[in-house]
């Protein structure tokens, strides 16, 4: 956690001159120093938005060590594609416990490199290369490797305000060009990044949102649940930016409990500001006390709120 936010200036430039890069962060107790042996999910809308001015991070959020292992390839992926900083929300509940885990599954291809320009495909593009033009309109643009050998692959990645061809400018339309495009490309990453995991219950009024290593006690609450009588369909997210599935999901629940831990419900806040059409469906259940969350502290959170609904 405090060394997420070291990283903020350089999680900024990452974003902004398109630099690929990852961050892992098993998340901790703060503010400050906190907790530092406990368990929280309370990074979630630091890492997204971390930096300052407008921008947006694309982030994994694994459940499982499997998904760790699964993650981690694929955080180097995505930065690759995408052209910027991927940061992994992990906890200490899964970085620092024993878990028992299936034999990881190891890739069988090599690292997607994305959009990358050759010393021939310069040859053949005779000077219309642009470093930050969107040729494609998914936002993305191509780029050359250091160490290209051809007079034409240098650029320089600028923090500062710059146009298609990664010249320095101020100049207003230059500026709401390049901040368009990069939200276009925020918008492509919902198409690429992990999609949800959902459990569709049939006849199910409740909805639980919830991810990361809530998992197995979300599991156990669910069925806890349904012995009192409450069937109910769940969806974990598994990455950041959130995707068309979730609003579905809202749309069709009476109510939608969004489970995490940590105090101010910050997945909720994002969900929220998502899907605002059902923001009044959306119910924050959140507890942070250093331990992670517990089936039975879930099921009884959600069990009396049921209770004055159905009174």
């Amino acid at each position: 956690g405090p060394g997420l936010s070291l990283m903020s200036e350089f999680a900024g430039y990452a974003y902004f001159a398109e630099i690929p890069a990852v961050i892992w962060d098993v998340q901790r107790m703060g503010p400050a120093t906190g907790l530092p042996t406990r368990v929280a999910q309370g990074d979630v809308l630091s890492a997204y938005t971390l930096g300052h001015g407008d921008g947006r991070h694309v982030c994994l959020i694994p459940a499982s060590i499997g998904e760790c292992f699964e993650f981690g390839g694929l955080a180097l992926d995505l930065a690759e594609r995408l052209q910027t900083l991927i940061i992994v929300l992990s906890d200490l509940d899964l970085g620092t416990n024993l878990w028992p885990t299936r034999p990881f599954e190891y890739p069988d291809r090599p690292l997607d490199r994305g959009k990358v320009l050759s010393a021939q495909d310069l040859t053949r593009l005779m000077g219309q290369w642009q470093r930050y033009a969107d040729p494609d309109g998914d936002g993305i643009g191509y780029r050359t490797l250091p160490g290209t050998n051809h007079p034409a692959a240098g650029y320089f990645p600028r923090g500062t305000g710059h146009n298609a061809a990664a010249a320095y400018s101020e100049r207003p339309e230059d500026w709401s060009t390049n901040l368009g495009r990069l939200a276009r490309k925020h918008d492509h990453a919902r198409s690429i990044v992990p999609a949800p995991v959902l459990e569709l219950a049939a006849e199910a009024e409740v909805g639980i949102i919830s991810y990361g290593s809530n998992d197995l006690a979300v599991q156990e609450a669910r069925a806890c649940l349904e012995a009192a009588g409450i069937r109910t369909s769940y969806l974990r997210i598994r990455a950041l930016p959130l995707e068309r599935r979730l609003t579905e999901f809202i749309s069709n629940h009476e109510r939608v409990y969004v489970v995490e831990n940590n105090q101010e419900g910050q997945m909720h806040q994002l969900v929220q500001l998502n899907h605002p059409a059902g923001a009044g469906r959306l119910v924050s259940r959140a507890k942070c006390d250093g331990m992670p969350l517990t089936a039975r502290w879930i099921g009884a959170a959600i069990l009396s709120q049921e209770t004055k609904e159905k009174a």
